[in-house]
């Protein structure tokens, strides 16, 4: 689970939404006071700063930060602002204490958790004076530690060397990033790790001389074990492998952050902590529970002393057993799976029975707490939600899907959790369940009949005694503010390009909550499911708001909201590209934000998609004229990448070439390649090999730029750009690896993967392109493994980028005439029933992580739109996308395409 998903889950029940609109509905008093005379406010997302007038900011430096406590935020506020006013020093706060609390969270980030104002004071004297005054205002107040900062005596300010003003440069996976500037003038990202570093060549002022001597050489006096390794991290502590120091067996060490990893509650760490400990010793004796052996205060942290177990989480064991993500498993390994699942749910059924016994209630009962030993035993960890029956008190966290309702309490909130567990151990999209009260049910269906269990396992959780669930449809957030407007879709038969599309009524389809019959497969359905997930993503938009036009991945906020992955402009292609017609309102709202809207350069993230979208959608004039803004920016800054790099750049120059004819922009696309090939270094002698900590895959590796240069070719007649595009591939090729099922799928040093945007899937689509040029390269036979990973029945999200519907393009362009993935991609449709939510009544998809629906075009329903379209009309599942047609001969010197808005694109592209 991505944890950074989770802040932008609490605004809408049903969508990924900004933090601020959650956050900003009880703000601090002094986030909406106007400006004092002289001085200039500013906003942005969960900050509110003030600069006096006639104060120019250096760069960077010495900037200082202020933590805060939740009980005594508005004083420290209060404190320094006063002080910032009367000084005449800039400063910056967070809005509300709900975002106080965010930012201390349990799973917030540790590189910047603890942060509540920042100060930019100019120059040595100005730092000097400003730590000294306010280190005596404040008087030692508490506050979580900064751990990417130096800490100042022993009070809440802290100092970290940064950027005064917002800097951006590509990191070394080409994406754009907050920089400081080295001497040499050149920017570095500025990497914010949970360890205080300052670069080398930092001015040190006189006044952080000791401190800075003394950063590193604390010590604990007698810490009595010796660290051997870190076995997981958030922000409340680490969880930590060690030995006593005098020597014996190993032990877990667990640490509790002060006034850090808050719950729902307020609640630290280090309360956590303490409750868990003696939840231990009260369970002590349980052969499913570790032993507490100890608990101890080293520095400011607590630490929690336990026995270690030997074995592997739940989670882990599932990921190497479960046999859906693999291709074509037998029906034997599918019931050896079976019974070794259901021995392991028996085994946690018999520790939650003798937990319960002892009067304790668990409280957070998921895959990642519980341990399988090498004999199959299951033993319990995690006891920091765990209290008594005759003192409940209800988890203030909880595993989505696994956390039990409101209504229920006690014991019941572990019975419920049991329930999503035996669920989850054969069909693992639990938060789905949140999404729809019927999905729980329909999950044990699937998974009854796919694993031949018994009626009755897995339940669903929550449901009934009668084992039906107790609701059908989630109600829309009545706190969303969203006009009520009808459903649009395209009716059945053809309809120009860019017109209307029709509402329901009595002249279309009506909505339905029978949506698993439309995902069966069957090509005479998907008129009626075409126009059910346009309805579902028209349904959604919100053209009253500024910020974004379609809810998407929470990407939206903090890439591109107007680009083709996550914002209005991936959405708008898809349903023209599909057919399904689109809203003229809508194109205006897309025209009407890029006027007003910083751009940055980029395809997928970035306004050289917008600019692609709208001359697709016969906005010519605005695209040129979007172009030519983006001429502006340095050509050498973006990487070779195809998401927000050269790559995507090259080829909106190049398709707008060749609707216009204009010399001028092929020629700059092919300056552009020739940018690209230099910084992937295509043409030095170990070019095939993928350096150490690149990306590969067609959004980020060099596949990308294989895909401008086979357009390239196709354009120029150029073989050169063929050489290159094969060492692109082999380069991304060479990131794969042969997992022990034969498939092949791009390592990314932590797993494998097969997906479209950093997987396998993506270098197949470029692969497949460039060896209907070169049948005969070496490269020939690479396909075939990453086909067979696409194939797999069981792929946990559903999304285009990462998740099935790539793996359905990828299938539909490579099957050609033939019809060898025909019954894979049919059952792969089917599948898509699995993760389907009524929206409305009509069809729609969630987005990343499974927490909230989306209707973009890399994580949501606009993504299976196009994934569909491509199987059942031959749409291109992507801009750019490779046709199944053979490539046209190369054009004759001279010729110009005719400027007639249908030109045919290069390469039987689209």
């Amino acid at each position: 689970m991505d944890m950074r998903y989770e802040a932008y889950s609490y605004a809408d029940r049903l969508f990924y939404d900004s933090p601020v609109r959650w956050a900003a509905r009880e703000e601090f008093p002094a986030a909406g006071e106007p400006a004092p005379p002289g001085w200039v406010r500013t906003v942005r997302e969960v900050w509110v700063g003030f600069q006096p007038g006639d104060v120019v900011l250096p760069e960077q430096g010495w900037k200082i930060h202020v933590s805060a406590t939740l009980e005594n935020a508005p004083r420290i506020l209060d404190t320094v602002r006063t002080y910032c006013f009367e000084h005449r020093i800039a400063f910056k706060f967070l809005r509300s204490p709900a975002l106080v609390q965010t930012q201390n969270a349990k799973y917030a980030s540790r590189g910047s958790s603890g942060k509540f104002l920042t100060l930019y004071p100019v120059g040595e004297d100005e730092l000097t004076r400003c730590l000294n005054e306010l280190d005596t205002a404040l008087d030692g107040a508490p506050g979580p530690y900064i751990l990417s900062d130096l800490r100042w005596r022993k009070g809440p300010l802290y100092l970290r060397y940064g950027a005064f003003v917002e800097l951006l440069c590509r990191d070394d996976t080409g994406e754009l990033v907050l920089a400081f500037r080295e001497p040499d003038g050149r920017l570095r990202p500025d990497v914010r790790r949970a360890v205080f570093e300052v670069p080398e060549w930092a001015p040190v002022p006189a006044v952080l001389r000791q401190a800075l001597a003394d950063a590193g050489q604390a010590s604990v006096d007698a810490f009595p074990y010796t660290v051997e390794s870190a076995l997981h991290f958030s922000n409340g502590g680490g969880i930590y492998l060690a030995r006593p120091t005098g020597g014996g067996d190993q032990v877990v060490l667990k640490e509790g952050r002060p006034y850090a990893g808050l719950d729902q509650r307020g609640e630290d760490a280090v309360e956590r902590l303490g409750r868990e400990y003696a939840t231990l010793r009260r369970l002590e004796g349980v052969a499913e529970v570790p032993a507490a052996l100890g608990h101890l205060t080293a520095w400011e942290h607590h630490f929690l002393v336990q026995e270690y177990v030997d074995g592997e989480p739940l989670h882990r064991w599932f990921g190497r057993n479960y046999p859906l993500v693999h291709p074509d498993p037998d029906e034997e390994t599918v019931a050896d799976y079976r019974e070794k699942a259901l021995e392991i749910l028996a085994g946690v059924e018999r520790g939650l029975r003798a937990i319960h016994r002892r009067g304790i209630v668990f409280g957070d009962l998921h895959p990642r707490n519980l341990i399988v030993r090498p004999d199959g035993r299951v033993t319990f960890i995690d006891f920091e939600l765990a209290s008594p029956v005759d003192d409940f008190k209800r988890p203030a966290l909880g595993a989505a899907g696994f956390a039990a309702p409101a209504g229920l309490a006690g014991p019941g909130v572990d019975e419920y959790a049991l329930d999503a567990l035996r669920l989850w151990m054969f069909m693992p999209l639990l938060p789905l369940t949140a999404l729809s009260p019927g999905k729980a049910d329909a999950l044990a269906r699937a998974a009854r009949a796919r694993f031949a269990l018994p009626p009755g396992i897995p339940p669903a959780p929550g449901a009934e005694p009668d084992g039906n669930p107790p609701a059908a449809e989630p109600e829309e957030n009545p706190d969303e503010a969203r006009r009520q407007r009808p459903h649009r879709i395209r009716p059945q038969g053809a309809r120009p390009p860019g017109a209307r599309p029709r509402t329901y009524g009595p002249d279309g389809p009506e909505p339905t909550a029978d949506l698993d019959t439309l995902l069966d497969g069957d090509p005479a359905r998907w008129p009626r499911l075409r126009d059910g997930l346009a309805a579902a993503i028209t349904a959604s938009a919100t053209p009253d708001r500024t910020d974004r036009l379609f809810p998407g991945d929470p990407g939206q906020f903090t890439h591109d909201g107007l680009g083709l992955s996550y914002g209005a402009a991936g959405v708008l292609w898809a349903l023209h590209s599909s057919g399904a017609g689109v809203d003229p309102e809508h194109v205006g709202w897309l025209e009407e934000a890029v006027t007003r809207e910083p751009c940055r350069p980029g395809l997928f993230i970035g306004a050289h998609g917008v600019a692609y979208v709208l001359d697709m959608l016969g906005r010519r004039q605005p695209a040129l004229d979007l172009l030519e803004r983006l001429r502006k920016d340095d050509p050498d800054a973006p990487g070779p990448d195809l998401s927000g790099g050269l790559a995507g750049i090259g080829l909106t120059q190049l398709h707008l070439a060749e609707r216009t004819g204009d010399r001028a922009l092929r020629d700059a696309a092919l300056d552009t390649a020739e940018r690209a090939v230099d910084k992937l270094g295509l043409t030095r002698p170990d070019a095939a090999t993928a350096p150490p900590g690149s990306r590969a895959g067609l959004l980020h590796g060099a596949t990308g730029t294989a895909l401008l240069l086979l357009r390239l070719h196709r354009a120029t007649g150029d073989t050169a750009l063929l050489d290159l595009a094969g060492t692109a591939l082999e380069r991304d090729l060479s990131r794969c690896v042969t997992a022990e099922d034969g498939t092949l799928q791009v390592d990314d040093g932590t797993r494998v993967l097969p997906y479209l945007e950093t997987g396998s899937a993506g270098i197949a689509v470029a692969l497949h392109a460039y060896l209907r040029h070169r049948p005969d390269s070496p490269l020939a036979d690479r396909p075939a493994p990453i086909r067979a990973a696409a194939e797999p029945e069981f792929i946990v999200q559903s999304g285009l980028f990462n998740g099935r519907a790539g793996l359905i393009a990828l299938l539909a362009l490579v099957q050609g005439d033939g019809r060898e993935h025909a019954e894979v991609i049919r059952r792969h449709i089917r599948r898509l029933a699995w993760h389907v939510i009524p929206y409305r009544g009509l069809p729609a998809f969630p987005g990343e992580q499974l927490l909230r629906l989306s209707m973009d075009l890399a994580t949501g329903t606009a993504g299976v739109l196009a994934a569909l379209a491509a199987v059942h009309d031959g749409a291109p599942a992507l801009p750019f996308w490779p046709d199944t047609v053979p490539p046209r001969p190369a054009p004759r010197a001279g010729d110009t395409p005719p400027d007639d808005g249908d030109t045919p694109p290069l390469d039987g592209d689209h």
